[in-house]
């Protein structure tokens, strides 16, 4: 159950993090490059996997926050949003960097990679957390369950990139390691996304 209206907007957002080069696409291009386009696709799987975890690991949390104070959604988005900011600055500061991942070689190597490095990377959870509410309407439903149906099909629209991105693993790596132009158009079209959203937040709490 999530708000026609909002969704859209989510699905626009969720794309364009989804194609900005970062360590999910390195490690999915080194893989990929290692060991071929099925390493990478078990990657890609990997990364997901890990991703529906935080997804379920945020809906739980934000749920027992919710039930322990009403006040706590207000807060979460205020805190969403300024590290959404906060990554806007970061991201824009190194839109010329070229990231590189240490690929996997095998199929079961790549996949436990991408998980359990997303699993036990406690950024993964707090961009979630900062993403998500700010697509959510507590009018039509549950916040938590918005939060987790958000949470899977950010992770599906993810683990779809990152396919094609091993696909396209030889060609891709090399323009974006030939192109600075390229890396930045990315990243600051990231950055313009990650600060529009975080100031929607900030702007405009949850009552």
């Amino acid at each position: 159950m999530v708000d026609p209206s909002l969704f859209w907007l989510f699905l626009a957002g969720a794309l364009i993090l989804n194609i900005t080069p970062g360590p999910d696409m390195a490690f999915t291009l080194a893989s990929a490059t290692r060991g071929g386009v099925k390493t990478g696709l078990a990657a890609a799987a990997g990364v997901g996997a890990g991703c529906v975890g935080w997804a379920v690991f945020t809906a739980a949390g934000l749920a027992a926050l919710l039930a322990a104070s009403a006040q706590a959604m207000t807060v979460i988005k205020f805190v969403g949003g300024a590290y959404l900011l906060y990554l806007a600055w970061r991201t824009f500061a190194a839109r010329r960097e070229l990231k590189e991942g240490k690929g996997a070689a095998s199929l079961g190597a790549a996949f436990r990679s991408g998980a359990l490095t997303n699993l036990f990377n406690p950024k993964v959870g707090l961009f979630y957390l900062a993403f998500l509410p700010s697509f959510t309407n507590a009018e039509i439903g549950p916040v938590w369950l918005q939060i987790l149906t958000l949470g899977v099909v950010f992770s599906f629209t993810g683990s779809l990139v990152l396919a094609g991105v091993a696909f396209a693993a030889g060609s891709l790596r090399e323009r974006l390691a030939r192109s600075e132009t390229l890396r930045v158009r990315l990243n600051t079209v990231a950055a313009t996304a990650f600060a529009a959203l975080g100031l929607r937040l900030v702007l405009a709490p949850a009552e």
